[in-house]
């Protein structure tokens, strides 16, 4: 008997009238060759036979409704069964209680700034990864395009990760009142680099326009003067999946590891056939074996090249086993050989703190002199 609400129900009737079960999409997901054909997922889904814990084991990365030849949309419906299961009690969300206390410390009072200057139409919103796991290359990014035009300092959570694992009602809300408090600024644009950001952002229709910090830097890129001295590499870019059908975007990234001084050397997988670097989904938390199978794919694809990559999920994961550097650190300098650590847990905790302290000093500081 069908349970699910309307949006899991309307997304599932629409896979068993589309999906032919062609394998297309288990090309690329193990998850798919070991528990089924979208069209049988679908199935059990609607007559809540479906295990509730395999919208968890998904890594959410889109890759399955991306190569659907009948534009199905598998990973949408797994999202949406997360959601389901969650609020149902179907699936306890235990796995993922550190996660969601984690976001709960970064959406308080202490770890949220916004502020504007006189006369800005844009905003800056580095995301909770960037601004903790690399506060100075977050704070450089605002003062380049501070130093372009007027620029809004945007510190705040945006709730992707209550969204992942399946509060979505929570989570849209939090994302409409932030959007509400950025529109208090009457801002025209607010400007990420951060993917989760932009799609949550995105999602709840805000009255301004919601871009990537790399389409803004990148009309300057081509025009940097490169040091003759300095040794330019081969770069693999691990593309975000969240992005995965916006050329734009694409484009951006490339532009910008050009405009570092090195090259761009395509890995089997890129742009919109880009796969999980194994954080996705946070399907581990979950205790799927999946993760590991996408972070050595990814690797092995990289072979001897360095990884740069817009999102420190990506980052967090293929660091500790590759040379994997933030695409805006490989802007400003870094050396993708040997990138800037990524800091975690308390540490981090701690630097997006002294970040917001030291936005708040900028701030009074341009305030006090105008």
């Amino acid at each position: 008997m069908n349970t699910l609400g309307e949006a899991a129900t309307r997304a599932a009737k629409d896979i068993l009238k589309r999906c032919d079960s062609c394998t297309i999409c288990t090309k690329d997901c193990p998850l798919l060759k070991e528990r089924g054909m979208p069209h049988d997922l679908a199935r059990d889904a609607l007559t809540g036979k479906l295990d509730p814990a395999i919208p968890f084991l998904c890594s959410l990365c889109g890759l399955c409704s991306a190569a659907c030849p009948r534009k199905t949309d598998p990973s949408g419906l797994m999202a949406l069964l997360r959601a389901e299961y969650a609020a149902s009690g179907a699936y306890s969300l235990e796995p993922f209680a550190a996660y969601l206390e984690n976001e709960s410390r970064l959406l308080s009072r202490n770890h949220t700034f916004l502020a504007s200057p006189p006369g800005a139409r844009r905003g800056f919103l580095p995301g909770c990864g960037l601004s903790g796991s690399r506060p100075e290359t977050a704070w450089k990014t605002y003062e380049m395009l501070d130093a372009a035009e007027p620029t809004a300092f945007l510190l705040a959570c945006c709730s992707r990760p209550s969204r992942t694992a399946g509060l979505r009602a929570a989570a849209d809300e939090r994302a409409r009142d932030l959007a509400g408090r950025i529109a208090a600024l009457g801002l025209e644009e607010v400007l990420t680099p951060c993917p989760g950001c932009r799609e949550m952002l995105r999602s709840v229709e805000p009255p301004f326009a919601v871009n990537t910090v790399y389409e803004a830097l990148a009309p300057e890129a081509d025009e940097r003067e490169q040091d003759p001295d300095k040794e330019s590499l081969d770069i693999a870019v691990q593309d975000s999946c969240v992005w995965r059908l916006d050329k734009p975007v694409h484009r951006a990234v490339r532009d910008l590891v050009w405009g570092s001084g090195h090259a761009v050397s395509e890995m089997n997988h890129a742009w919109y056939r880009t796969t999980c670097c194994g954080a996705g989904g946070r399907a581990d938390l979950a205790g799927s074996p999946l993760p590991e199978f996408w972070r050595a794919q990814r690797l092995e694809e990289a072979e001897d090249r360095p990884i740069a990559t817009t999102c420190t999920g990506c980052a967090r994961s293929l660091g500790p086993r590759h040379p994997t550097v933030h695409v805006l650190d490989l802007y400003l300098g870094a050396d993708p050989l040997h990138p800037p650590a990524f800091l975690e847990g308390r540490r981090a905790h701690a630097a997006r703190l002294e970040l917001k302290r030291a936005a708040r000093r900028h701030f009074r500081k341009l305030l006090q002199g105008a």
